[in-house]
Protein backbone atom coordinates (compact mmCIF):
# COMPACT_ATOMS: atom_id res chain seq x y z
CA UNK A 1 0.00 0.00 0.00
CA UNK A 2 1.47 3.30 -0.86
CA UNK A 3 1.75 5.78 2.00
CA UNK A 4 0.05 9.22 1.28
CA UNK A 5 1.93 12.25 2.87
CA UNK A 6 -0.13 14.19 5.04
CA UNK A 7 0.27 18.13 3.89
CA UNK A 8 2.38 19.90 5.58
CA UNK A 9 0.89 23.62 6.99
CA UNK A 10 1.91 26.65 5.07
CA UNK A 11 4.51 29.11 6.69
CA UNK A 12 1.73 31.53 7.11
CA UNK A 13 -0.55 29.61 8.84
CA UNK A 14 1.64 28.23 11.44
CA UNK A 15 2.57 31.91 12.15
CA UNK A 16 -0.98 32.63 12.91
CA UNK A 17 -1.32 29.83 15.12
CA UNK A 18 1.58 31.29 17.32
CA UNK A 19 0.41 34.35 17.43
CA UNK A 20 -3.39 33.50 18.60
CA UNK A 21 -1.31 31.46 21.03
CA UNK A 22 1.30 34.22 22.47
CA UNK A 23 -1.96 36.75 22.31
CA UNK A 24 -4.12 34.67 24.76
CA UNK A 25 -1.01 34.15 27.00
CA UNK A 26 -1.21 38.09 27.14
CA UNK A 27 -4.58 38.10 27.63
CA UNK A 28 -4.37 35.26 30.64
CA UNK A 29 -1.30 37.09 32.31
CA UNK A 30 -3.23 40.93 31.73
CA UNK A 31 -5.98 39.20 33.85
CA UNK A 32 -4.04 37.85 36.55
CA UNK A 33 -2.30 40.77 36.86
CA UNK A 34 -5.54 42.61 36.63
CA UNK A 35 -6.88 40.56 39.55
CA UNK A 36 -3.67 40.82 41.37
CA UNK A 37 -4.62 44.05 41.66
CA UNK A 38 -7.52 44.19 43.16
CA UNK A 39 -7.09 42.03 45.49
CA UNK A 40 -3.52 41.22 46.41
CA UNK A 41 -2.21 44.44 46.19
CA UNK A 42 -5.04 45.57 48.81
CA UNK A 43 -4.44 43.28 51.07
CA UNK A 44 -0.63 44.06 51.00
CA UNK A 45 -1.95 47.89 51.86
CA UNK A 46 -3.57 46.32 54.94
CA UNK A 47 -0.58 44.28 55.75
CA UNK A 48 2.07 47.37 55.58
CA UNK A 49 -0.05 49.60 57.37
CA UNK A 50 -0.23 46.91 60.47
CA UNK A 51 3.37 46.54 59.98
CA UNK A 52 3.35 50.31 60.19
CA UNK A 53 1.30 50.32 63.25
CA UNK A 54 3.45 47.18 65.27
CA UNK A 55 6.92 49.92 64.78
CA UNK A 56 4.61 52.41 66.56
CA UNK A 57 4.71 55.07 62.73
CA UNK A 58 1.26 55.61 63.46
CA UNK A 59 1.55 58.39 61.02
CA UNK A 60 2.57 56.12 58.29
CA UNK A 61 -0.05 53.22 58.86
CA UNK A 62 -2.55 55.69 59.15
CA UNK A 63 -1.71 57.08 55.54
CA UNK A 64 -1.57 52.85 54.50
CA UNK A 65 -5.15 51.76 55.70
CA UNK A 66 -6.39 55.22 54.00
CA UNK A 67 -4.97 54.05 51.06
CA UNK A 68 -6.69 50.53 51.23
CA UNK A 69 -9.53 52.15 51.82
CA UNK A 70 -10.19 53.61 48.08
CA UNK A 71 -10.21 49.99 46.69
CA UNK A 72 -13.61 49.27 45.30
CA UNK A 73 -13.80 45.69 46.43
CA UNK A 74 -12.79 43.97 50.03
CA UNK A 75 -13.85 41.32 51.76
CA UNK A 76 -15.24 41.69 55.24
CA UNK A 77 -12.28 40.30 56.81
CA UNK A 78 -9.97 42.85 54.77
CA UNK A 79 -13.27 45.47 55.98
CA UNK A 80 -12.56 44.55 59.43
CA UNK A 81 -8.74 45.09 59.85
CA UNK A 82 -8.72 48.45 57.82
CA UNK A 83 -11.51 49.73 60.01
CA UNK A 84 -9.91 48.83 62.99
CA UNK A 85 -6.73 49.83 61.95
CA UNK A 86 -8.06 53.49 61.22
CA UNK A 87 -9.86 53.22 64.47
CA UNK A 88 -5.92 52.29 66.15
CA UNK A 89 -4.26 54.79 64.20
CA UNK A 90 -6.47 57.92 64.85
CA UNK A 91 -6.66 57.03 68.19
CA UNK A 92 -3.38 57.22 68.59
CA UNK A 93 -2.59 60.55 66.40
CA UNK A 94 -5.38 62.18 68.62
CA UNK A 95 -5.93 66.07 68.32
CA UNK A 96 -5.91 68.03 67.13
CA UNK A 97 -6.16 66.54 63.85
CA UNK A 98 -8.36 63.92 65.40
CA UNK A 99 -10.54 65.28 68.07
CA UNK A 100 -12.49 63.21 70.16
CA UNK A 101 -15.45 63.17 68.41
CA UNK A 102 -13.84 62.46 65.13
CA UNK A 103 -11.74 59.25 67.13
CA UNK A 104 -15.40 58.22 67.94
CA UNK A 105 -16.79 58.26 64.50
CA UNK A 106 -14.57 55.93 63.25
CA UNK A 107 -14.12 53.66 66.22
CA UNK A 108 -17.65 53.48 66.13
CA UNK A 109 -17.90 52.63 62.72
CA UNK A 110 -14.88 49.76 63.35
CA UNK A 111 -16.53 48.46 66.75
CA UNK A 112 -19.85 48.17 64.84
CA UNK A 113 -18.04 45.17 62.58
CA UNK A 114 -17.39 43.46 65.27
CA UNK A 115 -13.58 44.49 65.81
CA UNK A 116 -12.82 44.08 69.82
CA UNK A 117 -9.81 46.19 70.41
CA UNK A 118 -12.40 49.03 68.60
CA UNK A 119 -14.71 48.39 71.47
CA UNK A 120 -12.15 49.22 74.00
CA UNK A 121 -11.01 52.14 72.42
CA UNK A 122 -14.80 53.54 71.82
CA UNK A 123 -14.87 52.81 75.48
CA UNK A 124 -11.77 55.14 76.23
CA UNK A 125 -12.92 57.46 74.17
CA UNK A 126 -16.11 58.26 75.60
CA UNK A 127 -14.59 58.05 79.38
CA UNK A 128 -12.26 60.74 78.28
CA UNK A 129 -14.69 62.71 76.55
CA UNK A 130 -16.55 62.56 80.13
CA UNK A 131 -13.48 63.07 82.37
CA UNK A 132 -12.57 66.33 80.26
CA UNK A 133 -16.00 68.01 80.46
CA UNK A 134 -15.86 66.85 84.14
CA UNK A 135 -12.75 68.68 84.87
CA UNK A 136 -13.76 71.88 83.27
CA UNK A 137 -16.76 72.38 85.25
CA UNK A 138 -14.98 71.53 88.70
CA UNK A 139 -12.77 74.18 87.71
CA UNK A 140 -15.03 76.86 85.88
CA UNK A 141 -17.57 76.63 88.95
CA UNK A 142 -14.49 76.74 91.67
CA UNK A 143 -13.76 79.85 89.62
CA UNK A 144 -17.08 80.85 89.79
CA UNK A 145 -17.20 81.37 86.09
CA UNK A 146 -21.03 79.91 85.67
CA UNK A 147 -20.60 80.47 81.67
CA UNK A 148 -17.66 78.82 81.45
CA UNK A 149 -18.68 76.01 83.11
CA UNK A 150 -22.24 75.40 81.03
CA UNK A 151 -20.16 75.89 77.73
CA UNK A 152 -18.31 72.97 78.58
CA UNK A 153 -21.12 71.03 78.93
CA UNK A 154 -23.00 72.39 76.19
CA UNK A 155 -19.55 71.64 73.97
CA UNK A 156 -20.32 67.67 75.45
CA UNK A 157 -23.59 67.94 74.00
CA UNK A 158 -22.32 67.55 70.63
CA UNK A 159 -20.17 64.83 71.25
CA UNK A 160 -21.60 61.47 69.70
CA UNK A 161 -22.52 59.38 72.23
CA UNK A 162 -23.20 61.89 75.40
CA UNK A 163 -23.71 60.14 78.47
CA UNK A 164 -26.78 62.37 79.32
CA UNK A 165 -26.77 60.99 82.97
CA UNK A 166 -23.39 63.18 83.30
CA UNK A 167 -25.35 66.37 81.52
CA UNK A 168 -28.41 65.86 84.15
CA UNK A 169 -25.31 65.92 86.78
CA UNK A 170 -23.42 68.84 85.51
CA UNK A 171 -26.68 71.14 85.69
CA UNK A 172 -28.00 70.75 88.51
CA UNK A 173 -24.25 71.46 90.41
CA UNK A 174 -24.52 74.67 87.64
CA UNK A 175 -27.97 75.38 89.15
CA UNK A 176 -26.88 75.36 92.56
CA UNK A 177 -24.04 77.71 92.18
CA UNK A 178 -25.97 79.88 90.07
CA UNK A 179 -28.38 79.87 93.13
CA UNK A 180 -25.79 80.63 95.82
CA UNK A 181 -24.07 83.36 93.78
CA UNK A 182 -27.51 84.74 93.30
CA UNK A 183 -28.53 84.64 96.83
CA UNK A 184 -25.19 86.74 98.31
CA UNK A 185 -25.71 89.39 95.69
CA UNK A 186 -28.84 89.88 96.49
CA UNK A 187 -28.69 89.71 100.33
CA UNK A 188 -25.78 92.76 99.72
CA UNK A 189 -28.72 94.92 97.59
CA UNK A 190 -29.72 97.49 99.50
CA UNK A 191 -31.68 98.50 97.01
CA UNK A 192 -33.65 95.19 96.88
CA UNK A 193 -36.49 96.07 98.95
CA UNK A 194 -37.47 99.18 97.94
CA UNK A 195 -37.21 97.15 93.91
CA UNK A 196 -39.84 94.04 95.70
CA UNK A 197 -42.27 96.95 96.38
CA UNK A 198 -42.63 98.92 93.13
CA UNK A 199 -42.73 95.74 91.09
CA UNK A 200 -45.61 94.48 93.78
CA UNK A 201 -47.81 97.33 93.06
CA UNK A 202 -47.82 96.34 89.42
CA UNK A 203 -49.41 92.96 89.76
CA UNK A 204 -52.04 92.62 92.79
CA UNK A 205 -54.13 90.57 90.88
CA UNK A 206 -51.57 87.65 91.28
CA UNK A 207 -50.92 88.07 95.04
CA UNK A 208 -54.07 85.95 95.71
CA UNK A 209 -53.65 83.26 93.31
CA UNK A 210 -53.09 79.72 94.88
CA UNK A 211 -50.19 77.22 93.42
CA UNK A 212 -52.48 75.62 90.66
CA UNK A 213 -53.97 79.12 89.42
CA UNK A 214 -50.33 80.33 89.27
CA UNK A 215 -48.98 77.81 87.31
CA UNK A 216 -51.85 77.77 84.69
CA UNK A 217 -51.34 81.66 84.45
CA UNK A 218 -47.71 81.21 83.92
CA UNK A 219 -48.30 78.78 81.49
CA UNK A 220 -51.03 80.75 79.24
CA UNK A 221 -48.38 83.64 79.75
CA UNK A 222 -45.69 82.04 77.90
CA UNK A 223 -48.14 81.32 74.87
CA UNK A 224 -46.82 83.33 71.37
CA UNK A 225 -48.77 83.20 68.54
CA UNK A 226 -50.67 80.16 69.74
CA UNK A 227 -47.42 77.99 70.53
CA UNK A 228 -46.81 77.20 74.33
CA UNK A 229 -43.06 78.11 74.88
CA UNK A 230 -43.50 76.07 78.37
CA UNK A 231 -43.32 72.57 78.35
CA UNK A 232 -43.14 72.34 82.41
CA UNK A 233 -43.77 74.72 85.60
CA UNK A 234 -42.36 74.06 88.81
CA UNK A 235 -42.75 76.42 91.94
CA UNK A 236 -40.69 76.09 94.63
CA UNK A 237 -40.25 78.75 97.40
CA UNK A 238 -39.06 81.75 96.12
CA UNK A 239 -38.21 80.40 92.82
CA UNK A 240 -40.40 79.22 89.23
CA UNK A 241 -38.70 77.05 87.34
CA UNK A 242 -39.86 76.59 83.60
CA UNK A 243 -38.92 74.18 81.02
CA UNK A 244 -38.48 74.93 77.69
CA UNK A 245 -37.90 72.57 74.36
CA UNK A 246 -34.83 73.12 72.98
CA UNK A 247 -36.91 73.83 69.84
CA UNK A 248 -38.36 76.54 71.00
CA UNK A 249 -35.52 78.57 72.46
CA UNK A 250 -35.20 80.87 69.33
CA UNK A 251 -38.82 82.10 70.32
CA UNK A 252 -37.85 82.10 73.96
CA UNK A 253 -35.21 84.80 72.93
CA UNK A 254 -37.78 87.28 71.11
CA UNK A 255 -40.07 86.62 73.80
CA UNK A 256 -37.75 87.63 77.05
CA UNK A 257 -40.29 90.12 77.69
CA UNK A 258 -43.19 87.35 78.58
CA UNK A 259 -40.41 85.80 81.16
CA UNK A 260 -39.94 89.31 82.50
CA UNK A 261 -43.44 89.77 83.16
CA UNK A 262 -43.75 86.23 84.89
CA UNK A 263 -41.00 87.01 87.21
CA UNK A 264 -42.66 90.34 88.06
CA UNK A 265 -45.80 88.87 88.82
CA UNK A 266 -43.72 85.84 90.86
CA UNK A 267 -42.42 89.27 93.01
CA UNK A 268 -45.51 89.99 93.62
CA UNK A 269 -47.08 87.07 94.47
CA UNK A 270 -44.29 86.13 97.10
CA UNK A 271 -43.20 89.94 97.95
CA UNK A 272 -40.24 88.78 97.65
CA UNK A 273 -36.79 88.57 95.61
CA UNK A 274 -38.53 86.04 93.13
CA UNK A 275 -36.43 84.17 90.95
CA UNK A 276 -37.27 82.28 87.18
CA UNK A 277 -35.01 79.64 85.80
CA UNK A 278 -35.46 78.68 82.80
CA UNK A 279 -33.70 75.69 81.80
CA UNK A 280 -33.83 73.33 78.76
CA UNK A 281 -36.09 70.60 78.70
CA UNK A 282 -34.34 66.87 79.21
CA UNK A 283 -30.60 68.26 79.87
CA UNK A 284 -31.58 70.91 82.52
CA UNK A 285 -28.91 73.63 81.40
CA UNK A 286 -29.41 77.00 82.20
CA UNK A 287 -31.15 79.05 79.19
CA UNK A 288 -32.20 82.17 80.99
CA UNK A 289 -32.17 83.39 84.10
CA UNK A 290 -35.08 85.85 85.20
CA UNK A 291 -33.92 88.15 88.27
CA UNK A 292 -34.79 91.21 89.86
CA UNK A 293 -33.00 94.59 88.72
CA UNK A 294 -32.93 96.97 91.24
CA UNK A 295 -32.10 99.83 89.23
CA UNK A 296 -35.00 99.75 86.77
CA UNK A 297 -36.87 98.17 89.74
CA UNK A 298 -38.24 95.17 87.74
CA UNK A 299 -36.89 91.92 86.18
CA UNK A 300 -34.13 91.45 83.62
CA UNK A 301 -32.93 88.44 81.91
CA UNK A 302 -29.62 86.90 82.04
CA UNK A 303 -28.56 84.65 78.81
CA UNK A 304 -26.57 81.59 79.49
CA UNK A 305 -24.35 79.41 76.70
CA UNK A 306 -27.68 78.34 74.42
CA UNK A 307 -27.12 74.05 74.13
CA UNK A 308 -27.06 72.78 70.30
Amino acid sequence: MIERSRPRPSLFALLAFIARARLSLLVFMTCVAFASLLSGCINSEIAAGRAELEKGNYVVAHERFVAASHASKLSGRERRELAEGLCVTEAKLGAPKYPLAAQRNTCAAAAALGGSASGQILASIDAAARAKTATAVHEDLAERDIAGAEGAVVSYQTFPGADQNAITGWSKQIWVKIDGNQKRAQNHDRHMASAIAAISQRYPHVRAMKDPAFKRWVMNSAIVSGTPLVERVDLRDRTLHLEVASRNLPDVAFNLDHFITINDAMVARCHCDGRTNIAVEGSGLPAYLVRIDTDTRTSAALVMPQPH
